[in-house]
């Protein structure tokens, strides 16, 4: 029986061929020659128009070849550092996204095989915990590509039932609440509840007015864990504290999201998972300044005036030894001068949905896989009382 493998046509083998090849070279669709093609075809439309001013009508349209030749270092290093630049946002996007998962991955190891399970309500709270925990990433995922709210297919079963979450524009319209306290000394993961014997602990004039719950508590509670803050079983209390009207208190979802798992983890005994917490607002931190910063409106504009310049002199330069080949040249020169700066403003924001960008659903998914084959096939810690005991 003849290997299926050496049936495939040379075509086939030369699409699957990932090297150099003609497949790469007559590839179009993550090319940038699209949208280079308008000023392509203006500039070669203008040496045109100088070869039949000059072949044929005999006008002297020619100029110097140093004319040119004193600015085409001065282009050459400006469209470097414009291709270097946006190449360093693109690389340190990745590695910012990838430290996110990684932390992810450790936040949810901790959770998953270090923290105790008393009852069913505590490895529902795990869950729940996990859940926000990739809710973060595709938050993070979303908030980057500037798409606010939570009506996104991947956010399907990774937030809690009664969270309260984004209310308009991604931005959470928030209510004020007391600040947390301190956390007790004997909890194992600190969670808001709605329960009616919940002892409320309010003071508007303090700063610090913290309610925390254990998993210790967990099993003597009536109603299920709840992030819901609604009535008088509240647990954490509006404070009528005035902040101006200027600016209105909003907060991003993943910032938002981070919040409510720090109230999840009690910060004496899992410090390691608060520290990851701060990591994770962190690298948020950076993964905006990459989004949010462009490149300078006065260097772009410069680097492409200057690049158009250079490109329509050359035919000046060139028409007296080149004549009719002068046209082909230039649209060559023109591809390549214009692409590279259209490849340094296609990669500077790597986050949005182009080919060229990072595949960025792609690294949710695997990461909600790998968190799903853990939950399946590994044991979460239980609690055992001799433990305790000894304890």
């Amino acid at each position: 029986m003849s290997n299926p493998r050496k049936q495939k046509s040379l075509w086939e083998t030369l699409n699957n061929h990932h090297g150099w090849g003609w497949p790469d070279v007559l590839h179009f669709k993550s090319s940038v020659f699209l949208t280079v093609f308008p000023v392509i075809f203006t500039s070669t439309l203008f040496s045109a128009l100088l070869c039949v001013m000059y072949l044929i009508y005999d006008l002297d349209v020619t100029l110097p070849g140093s004319l040119v030749g004193t600015i085409t270092v001065v282009v050459g290093l400006l469209l470097a550092f414009r291709t270097n630049h946006a190449y360093d946002r693109y690389y340190e996007g990745r590695k910012l996204f990838c430290a996110m998962c990684t932390h992810i991955r450790n936040a949810s190891r901790l959770t998953w095989v270090g923290v105790e399970e008393r009852n069913e309500d505590d490895h529902k709270d795990k869950i729940d915990s996990i859940r926000l925990l990739l809710a973060f990433v595709v938050a993070t995922k979303h908030h980057l590509r500037n798409e606010f709210g939570t009506e996104y297919t991947d956010f399907r079963d990774l937030l809690p039932d009664g969270l309260q979450l984004t209310k308009f524009e991604g931005n959470t319209g928030q209510e004020q609440h007391t600040h947390p306290q301190d956390y007790s000394n004997d909890s194992v993961l600190t969670v808001v509840v709605n329960n009616e014997n919940t002892a409320l602990l309010q003071n508007c004039e303090s700063p610090k007015t913290y309610v925390n719950n254990n998993f210790d508590n967990l099993s003597t509670k009536k109603s299920r864990t709840n992030f819901r803050a609604s009535g008088s079983s509240s647990v954490l209390e509006n404070c009528n504290m005035n902040w101006g009207s200027e600016i209105g208190p909003t907060m991003s979802l993943p910032l938002e999201i981070t919040y409510y798992l720090g109230l999840y983890y009690n910060r004496n005994q899992f410090d390691a998972i608060n520290k990851i917490l701060s990591s994770l607002i962190e690298i948020l931190g950076c993964l905006e300044r990459i989004g949010n910063t462009p490149i300078p409106n006065a260097y772009r504009y410069h680097l492409k005036q200057a690049v158009t310049i250079y490109v329509w002199l050359l035919p000046f330069t060139m028409i007296e030894s080149l004549g009719w080949m002068t046209i082909p040249v230039i649209s060559v020169i023109s591809f390549v001068l214009f692409g590279v700066e259209a490849i340094g403003a296609e990669i500077e924001n790597p986050f949005g949905y182009d080919s060229n960008d990072l595949p960025l659903d792609d690294y949710c998914r695997d990461l909600e896989s790998e968190i799903k084959y853990m939950q399946q096939h590994l044991s979460p810690k239980k609690f055992h009382a001799n433990d305790d005991v000894k304890n």
